[in-house]
């Protein structure tokens, strides 16, 4: 090889070598410049991130769940109380301080608690908690009380394991078990109902209560919670007391509290319409008219369902309730998972009710929808709607309907009761044509008080309570799912009830609140692990 060629092939190899280490020199320069970026861009966002929430109670009762009979103590209570089983976003049961629960029989439950649950001080959370609650809520007037009126005994089996017998046999009783759990051994040998201790309870959620006197509640992050996936962000809870709502709103509109709970649909006229947004949940609070299917007229399914489509239930919300509603179609489509929209045709139509009416023999003559008896003689469809006559809304809302079905051919007649009459007749299931129901909807999937039996409206369909006695026992989601869409589509061929309006509220926050918010009426702080507030 000639020299000339060699020193031409060192030059070359000399000159990739110092290309390959400037490039490595560049690579690492501009690796440490990035991260040194991304390291000041966190350091800024950590110091922009306020890790103190500001919320807010008006009327306090107690801090005490299961004492308070306050509705925001409800709601508050579950980041500082755990309960054995949880409900997510679409009221799908979730367990939290339970790790297994187990059907043995129609009346009996065994309950496995997790073994790395803690109060705040440390303590594990045993069985003997879950009974000592159980025990106060039957010896006491809460508002969880209800939630174990047919539990009968409880057994420990060990410290970890429980068992639970009932009196009756209670579908889905899983989601009873909602209530938060207490320390029996932090209220050992007290009054609880009149001790210093239920004013600062112990508790085994995220947040701890740090201190309690009549002007806030602070709360911290509790160290020893068990739920390592839901680390949260914030370090404290600062809960302020009011005295009225009025108040509420005057110190959220000066910016000193970061969220409301309010079901005011004309909110922006105590705090205005700038510096705040809103996301809106569907509450519990349902109203529906129950048809009597023992009457002569109402006992046809096709006639139900022809007064279904007659009425424009968008109507009737925006004239009757304001902003505070929308139209409901059904007992579970507050979000539940097991409700599928699309299956029920609730629109109005008046051409599918006409022809409904004529094949059920209805004829439409002189205005009204009419029928002949042995005698010839012509009787017009008609029926008397009841309704609690002490309610003003019901009254504004039966006067709508009526309006709706006597444009159509139907003579209605509103029936005004006091409450207490009212009551009577709900209870005995007889006394009425038709009647306004306005309900508060369990979480649990179970339908019995609408279509099982002993419902309002007097119906009884062999298929539907050969399902609602299967689904008692079924704990596939697939399997419910497939069931309940046969009870929607029985209940829309059928129609025993018309659903009209579910109630709804809002949580109100600051526009500098960031994070997963998404309320529900079972939690409204179900992902406040996610929840922040941005210094700006």
């Amino acid at each position: 090889m000639k020299k000339s060629n060699l020193f031409k092939y060192i030059f070359i190899i000399v000159i990739i070598i110092l290309g390959i280490v400037t490039y490595s020199f560049y690579k690492k320069e501009k690796k440490e410049s990035e991260s040194a970026a991304a390291a000041a861009q966190e350091t800024q966002e950590t110091e922009n991130v306020v890790r103190e929430l500001r919320l807010a109670i008006s009327q306090l009762d107690s801090i005490n769940p299961i004492i308070s009979h306050n509705k925001q103590v409800q709601q508050l209570s579950k980041v500082i109380f755990d309960s054995l089983v949880t409900l997510n976003e679409n009221y799908t049961i979730n367990y939290d301080l339970a790790s297994e629960i187990s059907k043995t029989d129609s009346l009996t439950y065994v309950v496995k608690l997790k073994d790395n649950a803690k109060w705040s001080d440390g303590t594990n959370v045993t069985a003997y908690d879950v009974r000592y609650t159980a025990e106060l809520l039957k010896n006491i007037n809460s508002v969880y009380s209800a939630n174990i009126q047919h539990l009968i005994a409880i057994d420990i089996i060990d410290d970890q394991t429980l068992r639970l017998t009932l009196d009756a046999e209670v579908p889905f009783f899983e989601y009873n078990l909602t209530f938060p759990i207490m320390s029996s051994e932090y209220y050992k040998d007290i009054d609880f109902a009149n001790s210093d201790k239920t004013n600062l309870p112990l508790g085994s959620g995220m947040f701890k209560i740090a201190s309690y006197d009549s002007k806030i509640i602070k709360l911290e992050k509790n160290t020893e919670y068990w739920n390592t996936e839901k680390n949260t962000v914030l370090e404290n809870i600062d809960i302020n007391i009011y005295s009225t709502m009025g108040e509420v709103y005057n110190d959220f509109k000066n910016g000193n509290i970061d969220a409301i709970d309010t079901s005011q649909s004309s909110v922006s006229q105590y705090i205005g319409s700038i510096g705040f947004q809103s996301v809106e949940y569907d509450t519990r609070d349902y109203d529906y008219v129950a048809f009597n299917c023992s009457n002569t007229y109402l006992s046809s399914p096709k006639t139900r369902k022809a007064l279904s489509y007659l009425i424009d239930k968008s109507n009737t919300v925006a004239s009757c309730y304001g902003n505070s509603a929308r139209v409901a179609d059904f007992p579970l489509d507050y979000g539940n998972y097991l409700y599928q929209v699309g299956v029920i045709d609730n629109g109005y139509n008046n051409d599918a009710a006409s022809n409904l009416l004529a094949e059920d023999g209805w004829t439409f003559r002189n205005n009204s929808w009419q029928k002949t008896n042995a005698r010839k003689r012509y009787y017009s469809l008609s029926f008397a709607l009841t309704i609690n006559g002490d309610n003003a809304l019901n009254e504004t809302i039966a006067n709508n309907l009526k309006q709706q079905w006597e444009n159509s051919g139907i003579k209605v007649t509103i029936r005004k009761v006091n409450s207490e009459r009212y009551r009577e007749l709900l209870d005995s299931k007889t006394g009425y044509d038709a009647i306004l129901v306005n309900m508060s909807t369990s979480f649990t999937p179970n339908i019995n008080y609408y279509m099982g039996e002993g419902n309002n409206s007097n119906y009884t369909n062999d298929e539907l309570n050969q399902i609602l006695t299967e689904i008692k026992d079924i704990t596939d989601q697939n399997i419910l799912v497939e069931k309940y869409r046969r009870i929607l589509e029985i209940y829309n061929e059928e129609k025993p009830f018309v659903s009209i309006a579910r109630k709804k509220n809002m949580l109100v926050y600051n526009a500098n609140l960031t994070g997963n918010i998404k309320p529900t009426a079972y939690d409204l702080y179900m992902y406040i692990d996610k929840w922040y507030r941005k210094n700006y």
